[in-house]
């Protein structure tokens, strides 16, 4: 009985676990505000903002001005990044 107590807590925490471990969360800085957003790992996200004067990212990500991760394309490492002019952002990939 309590193996098997104990082993559906390590699987639950497991889960737990490898599930937080697929996203991230970026930082977004427009014109009307900040906010974030969760984006998952190794996949293409769409985001579609159009005035985007900082971003925060706490792991290296590939922002693109096209849809499905195409168009121009800018490598950030973690850290936070500003411009003094409105970058657009279509869509970007995070890396694990």
């Amino acid at each position: 009985m309590y193996t098997f107590r104990a082993l559906s807590l390590l699987s639950t925490l497991l889960l737990v676990g490898l599930s937080g471990a697929s996203t991230t969360t970026i930082g977004i800085e427009t014109e009307e505000g900040s906010r974030s957003v969760q984006v998952p790992l190794n996949e293409c996200h769409q985001l579609g903002e159009f005035e985007v004067y900082g971003v925060f990212i706490s792991k290296t990500c590939r922002l693109f001005t096209g849809v499905g991760c195409t168009g121009r394309t800018t490598l950030l490492q973690a850290g936070q990044h500003s411009s003094s002019e409105a970058v657009y952002i279509d869509s970007l990939f995070c890396y694990p």
